[in-house]
């Protein structure tokens, strides 16, 4: 997950088990278990604080016994004060996770591509990086340190964030929300690194190459509902196209078996044939 200076450390959006499986037969370095996604798909809700702690560990539970790839879990604002953050850092470190991504929004927090959202202040934020930092030891699991101030207060203030986020512990600075290319090119060059650029389809900061994001400094890349968003086309298209035509549209799905070997059924046969029972006629 370190990746050399030189090579963007690339993760994507994930939001269940199968999900998680797909990335990582993809090849991805990281993935992230996005707050946005799960909201969605467990709740049918939009990311406006109202996922709660317990619902976000439980899929991390599940997920995280299916894959190996590193897997950094989005732990909103923490979901209250210093010490509710360091129980949620040992409980994700229990679980197996690589890191928690912590946000600096006033509870309930929204998506950082939506508007209405407010900050604590910058030394609140810093008070439960520390804590997490405590929480997490000597122990491999990164803290990504996130600031939505961009939108509240503007970029002087995110890139005061993000340094003193940096002080305080945090291994990977997030500025989430920047609205262009010379934005970009200013918190790679003011702000400590590693930093994440982050690629939401459809939201505020402009999509780039990973050359050009490593050029302007950013060394983590997330594609936070790339997946999400396919799978949603990929849904609504299959599902009229059956209730439509009154057939299967075959030439679109993943076939029975591809899926079943995605999910290593024959080792569960090879298992099941193990501790079978022999009944004698």
């Amino acid at each position: 997950m370190s990746g050399s200076p030189r090579e963007v450390v690339l993760g994507v959006g994930v939001y269940d088990a199968l999900s998680a499986k797909l990335a990582e037969r993809a090849g991805y370095d990281v993935l992230f278990l996005s707050g946005f996604a799960v909201s969605a798909t467990l709740i049918g809700e939009p990311d406006f604080g109202l996922l709660t702690q317990t619902e976000i560990l439980e899929t991390a539970r599940r997920l995280l016994r299916t894959v190996q790839t590193p897997v950094i879990v989005d732990g909103d604002t923490g979901h209250g004060g210093p010490l509710n953050v360091q129980r949620l850092v040992r409980e994700l470190m229990e679980l197996g996770a690589g890191g928690v991504l912590l946000e600096d929004q006033v509870w309930p927090k929204r998506c950082g591509h939506m508007r209405g959202k407010e900050v604590i202040s910058c030394e609140e934020h810093v008070q439960k990086l520390r804590a997490a930092a405590e929480a997490r030891g000597a122990r491999e699991f990164r803290l990504i340190g996130r600031t939505d101030a961009r939108a509240t207060h503007g970029l002087d203030e995110a890139v005061r964030r993000g340094r003193a986020y940096k002080k305080a512990g945090a291994d990977v600075i997030f500025v989430e929300a920047l609205q262009s290319v010379e934005e970009l090119e200013r918190v790679g060059r003011e702000v400590p690194g590693p930093l994440i650029a982050n690629m939401v389809e459809g939201g505020q900061t402009p999509l780039l190459p990973l050359e050009r994001l490593l050029e302007l400094g950013f060394e983590w890349v997330v594609y936070p509902l790339t997946g999400l968003l396919a799978a949603a086309r990929a849904l609504e298209h299959a599902f009229r196209e059956l209730r439509g035509r009154g057939e299967s549209p075959l030439g679109s799905l993943m076939s029975f078996d591809e899926l079943n070997g995605l999910l290593d059924l024959d080792a569960r046969y090879k298992q099941a044939e193990k501790f079978r029972m022999r009944r004698d006629a």
